[in-house]
């Protein structure tokens, strides 16, 4: 589905549609035949290990053209699973299959969408990892893109943050993870190695959170009333969580009563691929979550979207509907055990949708 676009959500969740050996065989000899089995003058024959694969670091030139190429393929709108197997994997692969399983249920026909065409920046920024032996390799790319919220009259440009993953040399590259930069000018300051590669773990005691943590510190702490977590929170992360509660609760009151709203998340507490190390000593880690939203509009009443993050949902009267939300975020851990953690870029995706119609 087209990732370009952003909605309006329950608990302030914005989403941002910024829119995936071979075994030698031994041959028998011919000549004299031995009663028993061969046996070699040099004694039980080996295998020797294969020989490592010289896998040059990826140029600049080479690392664009991968982002270019596959999110060009990010941004087909295409229902079909197949077809997303081989685009994506990971975060995005699970949040586009779900899309694609709420369409066979509704359908696939969108409302309109913006038709003017803002002016973006055609830069691409990339930073790459790997290693010699032709072994799994990321880039992180950043460049800006069309974006808009669903029900706005016209489109923006944004600054798009993006994982790219390659399992094995001359394996496809494949995009898992995408999230939006507050500002076009908010690029990802990643160190960068003498080999010209992206500096990723490393030593990671002297951050302000442990990166293999922090992103389930981040669920608990946005979602539930576990407190900090020992973990020191920008002021931007406070607010967006004092103002997703002040939604959630708003929700409830404009159903009145009779009516319901549960809300609930399912937190992946471990990051998505490498931890980038930044210039100034920190590191980006990046988190997912799924939020999931219930609502029951009530006796003898029912909700109507004019606009919709799902194919096939609007312009029908819901009696009730889950909503669910996949969060991407990038956070930025601080260098020292007394710095903050905030969030670096941020993407709210449509997941999946279930409604019930209203008969009344």
């Amino acid at each position: 589905m087209r990732r370009s676009i952003s909605m309006p959500v329950p608990a302030a969740l914005a989403v941002v549609l910024a829119l995936a050996a071979t075994a030698g065989c031994g041959g028998h000899g011919t000549g004299e035949r031995a009663a028993g089995p061969a046996k070699s003058a040099a004694g039980p024959a080996t295998s020797s290990p294969p020989a490592p694969v010289k896998v040059a670091p990826l140029s600049q030139e080479e690392a664009r053209g991968v982002v270019k190429d596959v999110t060009l393929k990010v941004e087909a709108d295409n229902f079909d699973a197949g077809y997303w197997k081989g685009v994506a994997e990971g975060p995005l692969l699970e949040q586009q299959l779900a899309v694609v399983e709420t369409a066979k249920k509704y359908g696939t026909d969108r409302e309109p969408r913006p038709a003017d065409s803002p002016a973006t920046d055609p830069a691409v920024h990339t930073w790459t990892t790997g290693k010699d032996d032709g072994s799994d390799r990321w880039i992180l790319g950043a460049h800006e893109v069309q974006g808009y919220t669903v029900g706005d009259a016209g489109k923006e440009a944004v600054l798009r943050w993006s994982l790219f993953h390659q399992q094995k040399a001359g394996a496809p590259w494949l995009a898992a993870f995408i999230a939006r930069a507050p500002e076009p000018a908010d690029l990802p300051q990643v160190a960068v190695g003498p080999d010209g590669r992206a500096v990723t773990g490393g030593d990671l005691a002297g951050l302000a959170a442990d990166p293999a943590k922090v992103c389930g510190q981040y669920g608990d702490y946005m979602h539930t009333d576990a407190g900090a977590g020992g973990v020191k929170w920008s002021q931007d992360v406070t607010k967006r969580k004092a103002s997703s509660g002040a939604q959630l609760e708003r929700m409830r009151t404009s159903v009145g009563k009779g009516g319901k709203v549960d809300f609930g998340v399912d937190v992946n507490r471990g990051s998505h691929g490498p931890v980038w190390r930044t210039t100034d000593g920190g590191a980006l880690v990046a988190c997912t979550a799924v939020s999931k939203v219930y609502t029951e509009s009530g006796p003898g009443r029912s909700t109507t979207f004019s606009s919709s993050g799902w194919a096939g949902t609007t312009d029908i009267p819901w009696a009730s509907y889950t909503q669910r939300i996949m969060g991407l975020t990038v956070l930025k851990v601080s260098a020292g055990a007394a710095g903050e953690v905030s969030v670096a870029a941020e993407s709210n995706l449509p997941y999946s949708f279930d409604g019930t119609k209203s008969t009344g």
